[in-house]
């Protein structure tokens, strides 16, 4: 704050006569005597006196200029962004005024994007939503097979399409709040790599892409790290190559182990294309929440814009940094390292997926499928239907428990449990079936079947006593896989 002219002076005076007091005070002690302590009393009353003055001047200051500043923020909370302030100290507060205007700007800024991105969000969800609902509409008045699986294939698609988009908003609110993790376990890079080339395989073949997997000199094939996060990043990349590569390109997955040193080593991952390649200006913007390079390539590609913005997270929790060189209309190359644990061989594991759909024989088995929604039962029996397995049905997580707590020892093999029911939810359900006294209460196989995938909801089901988890939408393999498994542990 600043303090006026006249308040200075007034000041000044005030200690210039408390020096001059103070001085008389101590040359006339021998010669006054008592009458010295009566000065010495005057004076220090004036002195307290002119201090609460002025600390009384310096509150009315604070208060007075106080208000202009108050007002401006109201009126700026209202969206009054014109609001004048008259204060003493101009120069502190016009800086004030200007910081809080970037400030306004800035989170104009912000808002402006998260407008475009719900509604690019808004479009991305409805584009496959009308394929769905299309197409399904469509197969009801086809009777020829072919045109039938034509259109099923296409509601499967765009299935597939709008989980992905579900997905990535997920990751990113996870992210946001700071809760993705890694879930870190041993995995084999070369059949990782199986999985990615035949997933994008056909894709580059449909297109006309020429599409390679350099993959050599390899030594240590097991690492230590989220194969599926592995995944995400390199499936992000290798779909935007493909997207915005033309017929006749060429697309390269290289992977390299540049290093090692007792159990560690460090791999380079690089996806590198032939496509349209970016502009500099516009790839800084690509790793932006709600951003994408520019809107035309948003309206003409699609996307969410939070794929590459995931990605940068995810290496970054694996201790990497991706990088990326492109040139415009020759194409682009995104590359990162990761430090991982290693080993020279792994037998190959179940990290990835079957790709096969054919169902597995459970006959001899019964199985209870828990799930207050019709149309998730009804999509959970036609999935084990043809697999010989006997399947009962209940409700909500209530009729679940009383279904087995009625039934004879050993009547169900397993039990696959939604965890929102109404009445009584699937955790709860859980709980009293592994806490009740019955012979098989801890040893009958619950697996949650349920779209509550977010790893705090994971921690519940297993906390709860549940054996596995299949999310959904639900994936036949990936369902084949985990019933087979805990059925050969009951047996």
């Amino acid at each position: 704050m600043k303090i006026r002219k006249k308040d200075k002076i007034s000041i000044i005076i005030s200690v210039i006569l408390s020096i001059v007091i103070l001085t008389v005070v101590f040359f006339v002690v021998p010669i006054f005597g008592i009458l010295s302590y009566i000065l010495t009393a005057v004076v220090a009353v004036s002195a307290i006196v002119v201090i609460l003055f002025y600390v009384r001047q310096f509150m009315i200051h604070i208060e007075r200029d106080a208000k202009p500043v108050e007002s401006f923020l109201n009126s700026a909370s209202e969206g009054h962004l014109d609001e004048r302030i008259n204060v003493t100290d101009e120069n502190s507060f016009h800086s004030l005024v200007d910081n809080l205007n970037g400030m306004i700007e800035n989170l104009e800024t912000m808002s402006r994007s998260k407008n475009d991105f719900l509604s690019s969000m808004s479009h991305e969800i409805r584009t496959p939503m009308n394929a769905i609902i299309g197409m399904s509409q469509i197969a009801r008045r086809k009777n020829n097979p072919a045109e039938l699986h034509d259109c099923l294939q296409k509601i499967e698609e765009n299935g597939s399409h709008l989980l992905g988009v579900i997905n990535d908003i997920l990751d990113f609110s996870k992210m946001d709040s700071g809760k993705l993790v890694l879930d870190e376990h041993l995995f084999s890079i070369a059949h990782d790599m199986g999985f990615i080339s035949s997933m994008f395989k056909t894709k580059a073949q449909e297109k006309g892409l020429e599409f390679v997997i350099d993959i050599n000199d390899i030594k240590n094939d097991g690492i230590v790290t989220d194969s599926l996060r592995l995944n995400q990043v390199l499936i992000n990349f290798l779909s935007n190559a493909v997207k915005f590569t033309n017929s006749g390109g060429k697309i390269t997955l290289t992977i390299r182990e540049v290093y090692h040193v007792d159990t560690e080593s460090i791999y380079a991952f690089s996806v590198e294309d032939t496509g349209i390649g970016i502009k500099p200006d516009e790839a800084a913007r690509l790793f932006t929440p709600f951003s994408q390079a520019n809107s035309g390539m948003a309206r003409r590609y699609g996307g969410t814009g939070l794929g590459l913005v995931i990605s940068k997270n995810i290496v970054e929790l694996m201790g990497g940094e991706i990088e990326l060189e492109s040139r415009l209309g020759v194409g682009s190359t995104f590359s990162f390292t990761i430090r991982v644990p290693s080993q020279e061989k792994v037998d190959t594991i179940d990290s990835m997926k079957s790709e096969k759909n054919t169902a597995p024989d459970f006959s001899g088995y019964r199985i209870l499928i828990a799930d207050d929604v019709e149309i998730n039962r009804d999509v959970a029996a036609a999935m084990l239907e043809d697999t010989g397995v006997e399947i009962e049905v209940a409700t909500d997580g209530q009729v679940a428990f009383d279904m087995y707590y009625e039934s004879p020892i050993g009547y169900y093999d397993l039990i696959l449990m939604d965890m929102q029911m109404p009445v009584m939810d699937g955790c709860e359900s859980t709980e009293r079936i592994r806490s009740c006294e019955r012979e098989d209460a801890l040893t009958i196989k619950i697996v949650a079947m349920t779209a509550n995938v977010m790893r705090e909801d994971l921690q519940l089901a297993y906390d709860a006593g549940m054996d596995r988890h299949i999310g959904k939408p639900i994936d036949f393999a990936v369902a084949f896989e985990v019933i087979s498994d805990v059925l050969k542990e009951s047996d």
